[in-house]
């Protein structure tokens, strides 16, 4: 079947009256997605939400990074995101462009996948418990960041995948808001650990331990929520629906390899798939290239630059996370309602636009008198508010614009093309991640405009 190109109103948050997937999907299929409608969302929000929980646990912890690894020539503020995302990337692109991802089929990468997850974090927190020497644990740290990520292309694209399998948006908003909530949770559950243990003022020679008993109960919690993961799916897959849409993906992909589909048919159906969802795909490279090149490491070092020797300097790097993960997560709770606002060529428009808040961004940073851009050096206590501020706006656009390019894209297609949409959309928002984490790692390492 050849796949049509539909225009982008066509593709609606919820599809049942649409005539064409009426027509794919059994009407038995479709009631017992109602019937179990609630279990299937929340369960897909908290699947996706925990394959961010490795992310997040990577990133989160910067103010141990900052201390464990002083005196090394190593930046966590700007390495953390481009180490973990460019081996996902490629992860990703490898099993999209050799059929590996359905060769492994979604069972077998879910598992894997987090078997990999706790392996790194039980590493990540034994150098610190070894006392491993600094340069070599954060080689160690570095080298599990890297696993991670491209773990993140076994399990969090394989619940992009299967959420295109249904015949409705909701259920790939609910994976989008899933990454947002795990980045609030995560942030806000990191900075309460490190309160309960140290408190708000914790005396100078108690810092270091504190610092670590956070980060070990911290990363205990990551790998709690991992066997938790595996819990829930094998949940998830026993509802009949899921199982028959799974079903139905993997005899499509057993035909495919039946009739010995080769490299080049598969670039051919994945060129055609591309050409259909060509704008949301390149809205979602454009968001996340804006958004990595700002998060975190314009923050983070404007953060410790406004706050100078205080000791709040700390709590502040914590704002700025917790900034844009808050607005990452509102943007997305909202999208749903502001489906009927954009279309995806306004979407396309408005990723364009939003690089303006990278500028506002620059407007804040001190620089050490390095940057020309910077305009707010007689309102130092505006300006720490202005910081939080923009991070914010930063992230509630991520999360709106993500969310309906995503719900929208694989929608343009037909039932048997969703999957391969999805992954060709998850590698979009993966490049994106990198292109934009690696121009952040560039403001850090050349300290451009005094980053």
């Amino acid at each position: 079947m050849t796949t049509p190109i539909m225009e982008p109103k066509s593709a609606k948050i919820i599809i049942y009256d649409d005539v064409l997937d009426a027509e794919e999907i059994p009407s038995h299929v479709l009631a017992n997605i109602q019937e179990n409608r609630k279990f299937i969302w929340w369960a897909l929000l908290f699947l996706n939400g925990s394959c961010l929980w490795a992310y997040y646990s990577c990133l989160s912890a910067q103010t141990y990074y900052a201390a464990r690894f002083a005196n090394t020539t190593l930046q966590f503020g700007y390495l953390t995101t481009p180490v973990i995302t460019w081996p996902m990337f490629i992860g990703h692109l490898v099993q999209v462009l050799f059929g590996l991802d359905k060769q492994l089929g979604l069972l077998h990468r879910v598992r894997l996948g987090y078997s990999l997850f706790i392996l790194c974090a039980i590493a990540i927190v034994l150098q610190d418990v070894l006392d491993i020497a600094p340069s070599t644990g954060g080689v160690i740290v570095l080298v599990a960041f890297g696993t991670v990520g491209f773990t993140n292309s076994l399990t969090e694209a394989a619940f992009y995948a299967l959420s295109a399998l249904f015949p409705e948006a909701a259920f790939t908003n609910a994976i989008q808001l899933g990454n947002g909530t795990s980045g609030v949770i995560n942030i806000t559950l990191n900075t309460l650990i490190q309160l309960m243990v140290g408190g708000s003022v914790p005396a100078p020679d108690t810092t270091a331990t504190i610092q670590r008993v956070s980060f070990y109960i911290f990363f205990s919690v990551f790998i709690a929520v991992c066997f938790m993961a595996v819990v829930v799916y094998h949940k998830l897959l026993r509802i009949p629906a899921v199982h028959y849409l799974m079903q139905r993906n993997d005899l499509e992909t057993a035909k495919r390899h039946a009739n010995r589909e080769s490299l080049v048919e598969i670039w051919m159906r994945l060129g055609r798939i591309t050409r259909v969802i060509w704008l949301p795909l390149v809205s979602q490279i454009f968001i996340f290239t804006c958004s990595l090149v700002a998060f975190p490491g314009i923050g983070i070092a404007s953060g410790y630059q406004l706050a100078g020797d205080a000791s709040w300097g700390n709590w502040y790097v914590n704002g700025v996370l917790l900034s844009y993960n808050y607005g990452d997560f509102v943007g997305r709770v909202l999208s749903p309602k502001l489906y009927p606002f954009f279309s995806l060529e306004s979407c396309f428009t408005w990723t364009i636009l939003r690089w303006g808040l990278f500028v506002c961004l620059l407007l804040g940073l001190p620089g050490d008198g390095r940057n020309p851009l910077f305009i707010m050096a007689g309102a130092h206590g505006f300006n720490i508010f202005w910081q939080l501020f923009v991070n914010f706006v930063l992230g509630l656009s991520t999360g709106v614009l993500s969310t309906i390019t995503f719900g929208l894209g694989p929608r343009l297609v037909h039932q048997e093309d969703r999957e391969s949409a999805g992954a060709i959309m998850c590698l979009g928002l993966f490049l994106g991640i990198c292109i934009g984490a690696t121009f952040g790692l560039q403001f850090g390492e050349h300290h451009w405009l005094g980053a």
